[in-house]
């Protein structure tokens, strides 16, 4: 029987597999419905719910006990249940960076409360918890081994059936009249997303690798490509601005996603250097 009759029977018995991978390509894909992507608008009280919105959208499309626990969820429709995941493990939970905030505030949610309120909410299931870090190169790894490292971590998720939650960051390098026109690096934007696919070959001269994704904002399916800088230096902060570090030479990948609307920084002229950084991974790796 060809492909096509397998997956056909499948359907007749009422099952299909929670990740597929293509005989051709070799790419991972979690199949995904279009119409049942959660948009973050629907949390009307912040614009700025990308990351719990993004867990939704890992659970919706996850292993089957991942869409039993969405579907579980107090209300009868993704509203009220996106408000109800928000408000019992980000609005009515002490941040772990900055207590005793709340993990919800006006500009978000930080990647490690992002990945502590995602465990929580599995932990309340009885579901095992997921892997979380920054993806920021280690002391001496190369480009190639970077790439692969990170490359991995996205496939051994998507293989488990786990969507992972990515969180991507923007930067912007330009001229500070306070700083007498010297150029500085500063953060621009913050959003997640969940990623469903990924070419799973990486061959040895590859520098970067294509990734699909939903983005919450307006809940659509876009793609995206991860790749290794080999030329430019540039700064990126691990962590927060007042709890972190910044990092310096090409401490991440970095992130071309033209479909990302939210990572486009705002004021941007023609000579900013404007860039995309893969910063933190949730999933299980």
């Amino acid at each position: 029987m060809d492909r096509a009759g397998c997956l056909l029977a499948l359907l007749i018995v009422g099952w299909m597999p929670e990740t597929m991978a293509d005989e051709k390509t070799g790419d991972i894909a979690i199949p995904v419905d279009p119409a049942a992507i959660i948009d973050q608008h629907l949390y009307t009280d912040s614009v700025n719910a990308c990351g719990p919105t993004a867990i939704a959208n890992s659970l919706r499309f996850g292993t089957p006990k991942m869409v039993a626990t969405w579907n579980g969820f107090v209300g009868g429709n993704d509203t009220t249940r996106l408000r109800f995941a928000i408000d019992r493990w980000f609005l009515n939970q002490t941040s772990t960076i900055y207590p005793p905030n709340k993990r919800l505030s006006y500009d978000g949610v930080v990647e490690e409360d992002l990945a502590a309120g995602y465990n929580d909410l599995l932990e309340s299931v009885g579901l095992a918890p997921l892997n979380a870090g920054f993806l920021d190169r280690r002391i001496g790894e190369k480009s190639p081994a970077f790439l692969r490292r990170v490359h991995e971590l996205i496939c051994d998720s998507l293989e488990d059936g786990v969507p992972p939650v990515l969180s991507l960051k923007t930067y912007v390098a330009r001229r500070f009249e306070r700083m007498d026109n010297q150029i500085a690096w500063e953060p621009a934007a913050h959003h997640c997303v969940a990623v469903t696919g990924i070419s799973r070959t990486l061959r040895p001269a590859d520098l970067g690798f294509g990734i699909d994704l939903i983005d919450p904002n307006g809940g659509h399916q876009t793609r995206a490509f991860i790749y290794a800088e080999n030329l430019l230096n540039f700064r990126a902060l691990k962590g927060t601005q007042d709890k972190g570090d910044w990092l310096e030479g090409r401490p991440f990948l970095l992130v071309q996603a033209p479909g990302v609307l939210s990572l486009r920084p705002e004021k941007a002229e023609w000579p900013d250097r404007v860039i995309v950084v893969a910063n933190f991974l949730i999933g299980k790796y």
